[in-house]
């Protein structure tokens, strides 16, 4: 279906649309203030584009939750937690958004593993056609658009105080610092600055401004990689692209145990999941030589060694990046006391490691 098809059909639901590149980014600058008058006129620019996206939030009266899992368990999970909705959607790669009426949640990435609750910014429309495949309804019609129910527990987000003129410059970059790590491309962090500055600065920041901020924080971030809430130097990604033992080995331990945690990667971790002999080993060799995770306890008898992320990951509430140890000027033994997660393998071969 053409972008002027898919126009004209969402309009009769009171959802603006706006044409989306072979990206899934959105075409066109301003796209965040796109109307159902605007979104008639971009039909008659761009009347063959495949793909269509739309705002969620108070414009389009739409919260849509993300789900990035082919599990149809987790499905009837949020359902389960957030009430069932009459109108779903399959995505290219398997995944399904679900949607509901908008109630003011925010735009929220990763609140709960592979999902994300899309309550501002870029969301691409049901019937889009993508490289990857098309955006396929798999329950309800565009009826449904206007009868799906709000969310359920989860508590709507309070209104906050929009930040004043004189201060908004600064506290843009403020919140760029905080969600860079969660952006793989500028325009993620473009998107993600200006649905913010949207809905919390005083006035209309010009896009200008947005811009040349997210170019500051982009370019600060110096080549930082994000692997999974874990963030790697330029270097450390260098040489972990360079060895995938290691990569694979930091993605599973990430994936398992939180920022400030302490941990086990006993030998018999490759035996319990049916991992090549040496994997474990040459893989956390590396992640030690790159400085990724640090031993905290030797292994002792009847004991492995246990270990702690030495990285910083992402702490989104105080706007900074941190690494479990003393803050500049802290005094010892402030650092953040994590739970030790203890692996179901400390009972396994090879706990000398």
């Amino acid at each position: 279906m053409a972008f002027a098809e898919l126009q004209a059909a969402y309009s009769t639901q009171g959802v603006a649309l706006y044409p989306l590149g072979h990206d899934k980014h959105p075409a066109i600058r301003g796209y965040e203030k796109v109307g159902t008058q605007g979104s008639s006129q971009l039909a008659m620019k761009f009347p063959a584009a495949e793909a269509a996206g739309f705002c969620a939030g108070r414009r389009n009266k739409l919260t849509v939750v993300d789900i990035d899992s082919t599990d149809d368990r987790l499905v009837d999970e949020i359902q389960a937690r957030f009430g069932e909705t009459p109108f779903q959607v399959v995505t290219p790669s398997g995944g399904r958004h679900l949607y509901y009426r908008h109630g003011n949640e925010p735009r929220q990435i990763r609140p709960l593993p592979d999902v994300d609750i899309l309550g501002a910014g870029n969301v691409v429309a049901a019937l889009s056609v993508v490289p990857k495949g098309r955006y396929q309804i798999e329950r309800g019609t565009l009826d449904d658009l206007r009868r799906v129910p709000p969310m359920q527990n989860l508590a709507a987000a309070a209104a906050k105080p929009r930040v004043e003129r004189g201060r908004r410059n600064t506290a843009l970059f403020q919140h760029c610092q905080s969600v860079v790590a969660r952006c793989d491309t500028l325009d993620d962090l473009l998107d993600c600055a200006r649905t913010w500055a949207s809905d919390r600065l005083e006035g209309e920041l010009p896009d200008e401004e947005i811009t040349k901020t997210c170019l500051s924080v982009w370019n600060y971030r110096g080549g930082r990689k994000r692997i999974m809430n874990q963030i790697v130097e330029s270097p450390q990604w260098a040489n972990l692209v360079a060895d995938p033992d290691a990569l694979a080995l930091m993605a599973y331990l990430s994936a398992e145990n939180g920022d400030d945690a302490e941990f086990m990667i006993a030998d018999g971790l490759g035996a319990a999941r049916g991992w090549p002999q040496r994997f474990v080993p040459s893989g956390r060799k590396k992640l030690l030589e790159l400085g990724i995770i640090r031993r905290t306890k030797p292994a002792a008898p009847g004991r492995a060694a246990f270990y702690r992320w030495a990285v910083p990951w992402f702490d989104g509430q105080d706007m900074s990046f941190s690494t479990g140890l003393p803050r500049p000027g802290g005094k010892p033994g402030e650092e953040k006391q994590g739970k030790v997660i203890k692996d179901s393998l400390s009972n396994s071969t090879g706990l000398a490691a």
